[in-house]
């Protein structure tokens, strides 16, 4: 990311403003996101073999980084898109942000209780937009330059920062004793375990890692993203940061002769330091963050030079992705739905996790473990039908859904209502003041 802030093209007052309109190309790759996402949770549809296996480890990760990356860039493409808001425009843009980020936090912490029964096996990253939505606020000022190395240098120091403070907290400190303190009185933990400190250090998408990558994409979305010439610099920037990424990260764990870094779940244990060398998906590091976020500018790029030449036949992507938010949280109902009925091990998950699934009474009694059936039932006829065939069934469904909703609605459902709330909001805070 350094290198991107050292040579992005600034596009401010130098041309003519660009069209406003909907980026097609930028709802497509907010679809390719929640589809990533769909294939770790529940298979990857129409794939068996090698490839399912390629495409959910390439999605490992990179689905989150693109997803956090797309909500960075819709924060510039609703605060002035290449020219930052000032004076009451500001003040307006900030108010809307924050109305919007509160929503968000609500509503992932309704959407994080209702789904409780997946356990570790999905965690709801809605109330985590939240708090990104909230600390980008005083950042919308900010021109495509200083985003920029805004966005290098909160990558640098970000999971470096994090990791110093888990180890307090980990430890009898008063860092430790005020976490405690806070998380008994905090609504946000008590309902589903995303109070303050959950979704800044302790969760699996910290913002103290993710904030580097909603401004990036605040970045990109400040640059003239309907220009040919913007989108081969992403694509470009995107790939050399991505691979130099990973080749240094691989370099440094070769010459600190450190043991292969494990799975993580949002951030690098405190016993494995040098595990902060590594790429490893989820794991938030400075590496991961260079490799995943390079990728999802390559993807970004692909996406919005593609429906620029046959936007036709990615129309119902489009429609999808701009359903992004109904889409996750019916796929996480769907999820915990799948967990509870005892279909999940039908639907193509990894072998562990498919004997687990079906331990009933031998289930460990363990702090977030899903809620299987602890009878060890499966279902039969349509409902196990549905389950075996879900990764195919739930994809389908989210090309399909969407396409019907807009031919009576301009906004998807919970994208509706947030709107229409943050609009009702901001008018009645505009009357007052």
């Amino acid at each position: 990311m350094t290198a991107i802030a050292a040579t992005a093209p600034e596009t401010s007052t130098a041309r003519p403003q660009p069209r406003t309109g909907r980026l097609v190309g930028v709802d497509v790759a907010r679809f390719l996101a929640v589809l990533g996402m769909f294939c770790i949770h529940f298979g990857v549809p129409f794939l068996t073999g090698d490839a399912e296996v390629w495409v959910a480890q390439f999605s490992s990760g990179r689905s989150t980084a693109l997803f956090t990356l797309l909500a960075g860039v819709s924060l510039a493409l609703l605060s002035g898109r290449t020219t930052p808001p000032t004076g009451d425009a500001l003040r307006q843009a900030r108010l809307r942000i924050t109305l919007r980020a509160v929503l968000l936090l609500v509503l992932g912490i309704l959407l994080a209780k209702a789904t409780e029964a997946t356990g570790f096996l999905l965690t709801v990253i809605i109330p985590f937009y939240g708090l990104y939505f909230l600390l980008a606020v005083p950042f919308i000022r900010l021109r495509a330059r200083g985003l920029l190395i805004a966005a290098a240098v909160t990558a640098l120091v970000g999971p470096q920062v994090s990791f110093v403070l888990r180890t307090w907290i980990a430890g009898d400190t008063p860092m430790a004793w005020l976490v405690t303190a806070v998380n008994t009185v905090d609504p946000g933990h008590l309902i589903a375990k995303a109070g303050v400190f959950d979704l800044l250090l302790l969760g699996f998408y910290p913002t103290f890692s993710y904030l580097p990558l909603v401004l990036l994409g605040m970045a990109v979305g400040r640059l003239d993203l309907r220009s040919t010439k913007v989108r081969c610099w992403l694509a470009v920037a995107g790939l050399a940061v991505s691979i130099a990424g990973w080749r240094v990260s691989e370099w440094l764990l070769q010459t600190f002769d450190g043991e292969p870094p494990g799975p993580t779940e949002g951030t690098v244990p405190i016993e494995h330091p040098h595990w902060l060398l590594a790429t490893t998906a989820h794991s938030g590091t400075t590496f991961e963050l260079l490799d995943s976020g390079g990728i999802a500018l390559v993807i970004l790029a692909v996406c919005l030079m593609l429906t620029d030449r046959v936007g036709k036949l990615f129309k119902p992507l489009a429609a999808a992705g701009s359903m992004a938010l109904t889409l996750y949280a019916l796929h996480a109902a769907t999820m915990a739905w799948l967990i509870v009925v005892g279909g999940y091990s039908l639907s193509g998950v990894p072998e562990p996790l498919a004997q687990l699934s079906t331990m009933g009474p031998d289930l460990p009694d363990t702090p977030g473990m899903p809620a299987f059936p602890r009878d060890g039932h499966m279902p039969d006829g349509v409902v196990a039908f549905i389950c075996t065939f879900m990764p195919e069934v739930f994809l389908i469904f989210a090309i399909a859904f969407p396409l019907v909703w807009k031919r009576f609605f301009r906004r998807g459902p919970l994208e509706g209502a947030v709107s229409e709330s943050v609009r009702w909001l901001s008018d009645r805070f505009a009357r007052r003041s």
